[in-house]
């Protein structure tokens, strides 16, 4: 059995509002949602890649190096 990992509030805080966003003004880049969350490349990066891993949250390629992000549906 695997030993539970606990996220930091603060990362569950950015994953809850990138997903809000998400919901609420549709597909986005991450430079998009930098911009919408007022919060670094970095950390925006690092709470898509936690959220495409679970299914959270798609990820369709546009340009080499530039993807488009929508909701996806959760892996349980």
């Amino acid at each position: 059995m695997r030993p539970t990992i606990k996220q930091p509030s603060s990362t569950l805080s950015l994953d809850r509002q990138v997903l809000l966003l998400l919901r609420r003004k549709g597909a986005q880049t991450i430079e998009g949602l930098t911009m919408l969350t007022g919060i670094g490349w970095g950390p925006v990066f690092l709470s898509v890649d936690r959220l495409s891993r679970t299914g959270k949250v798609s990820l369709t390629p546009v340009y080499p190096s530039e993807y488009i992000l929508s909701v996806g549906r959760a892996v349980h």
